[in-house]
């Protein structure tokens, strides 16, 4: 039996680290709510981005290639994610925001299987569906208790099902630092464009308000953790198809019910601790079913 470790499974791995990175950046997004405007902080986390992907591409001696069309519309759809995501954590818990969006890969599942032709086996099906329990039983849906704003992180779910459908059919997806970079500097100028042509407006959420300069430490530490997971995500991607990965990111309400409880003092009850488990042993099941194939 051969032990080397499969491109499937170098997917999982990078894919399993991501999604319990990715929470982070946004119990940092929900803290800075409170000062800067959803449209604001958006704004400096790609900012951010493209000026550490910068400095970290000369360390690193990495050559950022030249601009490409694929990057505009990977900025169009991460940066719309990223602002509908800010946005819905205004009103939403940590938790609920986050699990809300777990619509995300039962959308990237399909649309992979519709326009990248990828094969659906039994198994993933019946893996996406347990995901799928395990995350209503956390959330208990009730579109009265979270009222309008459980529609933006469903938004954001898709935003970025269409942005990983996207950098799995990019020639690009192998050289992660230019493709950051130039995400990070389109979604920069656009977001700079909607900012300067509204200010003025009544909309509070895309206002650029007053900078809080001893929050400036929070807004570097949101850029990092955002482009460490994008790079974990991207990497994973090259390795394992779409749908493969989807039901992985079920995983995030672990790490989100964590921070939300430490941070922001919501306590998980009975319920939300029955469906982590079931998410958990989803992942678990994934991973047997890829080592009976390697084998």
């Amino acid at each position: 039996m051969n032990s080397s470790i499969t491109n499937n499974q170098k997917g999982m791995i990078f894919m399993l680290i991501a999604v319990f990175v990715i929470p982070f950046s946004d119990a940092i997004g929900k803290w800075l709510s409170s000062t800067y405007s959803p449209m604001q902080i958006t704004f400096f986390r790609f900012l951010l981005q493209a000026i550490l992907i910068y400095f970290l591409a000369k360390i690193l001696r990495k050559k950022i290639a030249a601009f490409k069309m694929i990057y505009l519309y990977l900025a169009f759809f991460i940066s719309s994610c990223m602002f509908l995501i800010f946005w819905g954590l205004v009103y939403l818990p940590l938790a609920n925001n986050i699990a809300l969006f777990f619509i995300e890969p039962l959308i990237l599942t399909f649309l992979s299987i519709i326009f990248l032709k990828e094969k659906i086996t039994k198994s993933l099906i019946i893996v996406l569906i347990i995901g799928l329990i395990g995350t209503m039983i956390i959330i208990r849906p009730n579109w009265s208790a979270y009222g309008t704003a459980a529609i933006l992180p469903i938004l954001a779910a898709l935003f970025y099902a269409l942005y990983l459908m996207t950098i799995r059919v990019s020639k690009d997806i192998k050289d992660s630092f230019t493709m950051h970079f130039w995400i990070g500097i389109v979604a920069s100028i656009f977001i700079s464009i909607v900012l300067l042509s509204t200010q003025g407006s009544d909309f509070a959420i895309i206002a650029f308000n007053k900078i809080d300069h001893s929050l400036w430490w929070l807004v570097f530490l949101l850029a990092v953790v955002t482009i460490a997971s994008q790079l974990l995500v991207s990497n994973a991607l090259y390795y394992a198809n779409a749908s493969l990965l989807a039901s992985f990111q079920y995983l995030e309400i672990i790490s989100a019910t964590l921070l939300g409880w430490i941070i922001f003092n919501d306590i998980p009850d009975n319920l939300t601790i029955l469906g982590a488990i079931i998410v958990i042993l989803s992942g678990v099941y994934l991973i047997k079913v890829e080592r009976k194939k390697k084998d």
